[in-house]
């Protein structure tokens, strides 16, 4: 036996404009059940509440009680709610989760049927329509807000501010952390120090953690703090008061390129990179005899001299001891003295340019390809509302060209730009760097 529970909703407004009245709704829905023969479990009736929220006492009394019912009627697909997104998520999330099937009578909404099901599935492609509205909507709402000169709003205010009446306002005490970590950093301490510095003298962050490193560098990495808002790539004059002068933060934006640029210092030039001639294990980067100033001896070893044995290729290997500064004078010096044969450093330069173009314009075309698909979805979808398809065949069609449009996208994602030198020159010149820094490590004669 079916048992069918009856959700009516109406607003104030729509019982006047629409006649979607309640006594309406109730009179046919309940003539419905009578024809199909289903028994009605009861009615659950929200009077006066919108539908683009599911907020609504009577709608969450049902959703309490679906150990009761195997059927859910509605005079029309929007009394359940306004929103695609919700509607979706009642019905497969909610209703056909429990086994129980909906039923719209006016758009013929029946889940329990073939067509009730393809419908479902064109409710879907609306939901995910209705999503990406929405996301668009906000993005430019934000982006309203920042040509404006309003923060973005939201959690997660920098610290040095409190969000008041829809605006930034400036803490005393909070901002003057700000300003004390922005002093420290322009007298030489990283990160990690001023993390410490701060944390010694008691101070706390707006949730009342302690500093740490990652938060300094974010406070020293915000333009907020000099009064710009920052929105997707863009900056505007906001209407808060700046913490930090522009000057001082460009100069520390400075600073911390030019650390991050800094080459990590390296005792052994080859480390890694260079391998026994004799027995072809790789050569180990070693030291010795340390002595009272500190400094110590350093040198290349085969592994299948010392080192563990995974990394030996011989047993009885005839290779020998070099010393790190005669190893590395060596070969520098070899690669210095080479002449450098331009013509074919142009050809893998062109090779190389070639296939980066080539590789940039396949995106390009990947990108038209995922246009074109989103193009023949909105064609199919006008030929649903025209009536001239039947919603089981716009269902599958649909449904394979998100599919393809996913393995597209997928399929661009994550490719890291590789960029190449547009000058050959200033290619040219990464080769002919080495010819200086030949000269600079002494060489002894090998001993005979």
């Amino acid at each position: 036996m079916i048992k069918a529970a009856i959700y009516i909703r109406v607003s104030t407004l729509e019982q006047a404009k629409e006649g979607f009245s309640i006594a309406a709704q109730k009179d046919r829905l309940i003539s419905y059940c009578k024809a199909k023969g289903w028994t009605i479990q009861d009615i659950y009736v929200d009077d006066g509440y919108t539908g683009t929220n599911t907020d609504r006492p009577a709608l969450q009394s049902l959703l309490k009680n679906m150990n009761k019912f195997n059927i859910v009627l509605v005079y029309k697909l929007d009394r359940l709610s306004r929103s695609q997104m919700d509607v979706l998520r009642l019905v497969e999330g909610e209703f056909l989760k429990n086994n129980i099937d909906f039923v719209s009578l006016l758009e013929s909404f029946d889940t329990s049927t073939p067509f009730g099901r393809a419908m479902l599935g064109i409710l879907a492609v609306f939901a995910q329509l209705e999503r990406e509205t929405i996301i668009e909507r906000t993005k430019l709402g934000k982006e309203r807000r920042a040509k404006e000169g309003y923060w973005r709003g939201g959690g997660n205010v920098p610290i040095g501010y409190n969000f008041i009446n829809d605006e930034l306002v400036i803490d005393d005490y909070e901002s003057m952390q700000v300003k004390k970590v922005y002093e420290l950093y322009l007298e030489g301490k990283g990160a990690d120090a001023i993390a410490d510095y701060m944390t010694r003298k008691g101070y706390k962050n707006n949730n009342g953690y302690n500093w740490n490193s990652l938060q300094v560098i974010r406070v020293l990495s915000n333009p907020t703090y000099t009064g710009i808002v920052e929105y997707n790539g863009n900056q505007y004059e906001g209407l808060h008061k700046p913490i930090i002068s522009k000057e001082t933060f460009e100069m520390i934006q400075s600073i911390m390129k030019s650390r991050k640029q800094k080459p990590k210092s390296t005792k052994y030039l080859l480390g890694g990179i260079v391998y026994c001639a004799y027995c072809g294990a790789r050569l180990r980067a070693t030291w010795a005899n340390a002595k009272e100033d500190g400094s110590k001896d350093h040198y290349y070893n085969c592994y299948s001299l010392t080192g563990p044995k995974r990394m030996a290729k011989s047993d009885n290997c005839p290779g020998r001891h070099w010393k790190a500064n005669e190893l590395e004078g060596e070969i520098i010096r070899q690669l210095s003295d080479k002449e450098l044969n331009v013509e074919r450093l142009k050809k893998a330069y062109e090779i190389e340019k070639k296939h980066l173009v080539e590789k940039a314009n396949n995106q390009d075309i990947i990108l038209n390809k995922i246009r074109d698909i989103d193009n023949s979805i909105d064609k199919f979808m006008k030929l649903y509302q025209d009536d001239k398809i039947p919603a089981s065949v716009i269902s599958e069609r649909i449904d394979k060209l998100y599919r393809e449009k996913i393995a597209l996208e997928q399929s661009v994602l994550g490719e890291s730009e590789n960029p190449i030198e547009d000058n050959f020159e200033t290619y040219l010149l990464c080769f002919k760097i080495l010819k200086p820094y030949g000269k600079r490590l002494p060489l002894k004669k090998k001993e005979q």
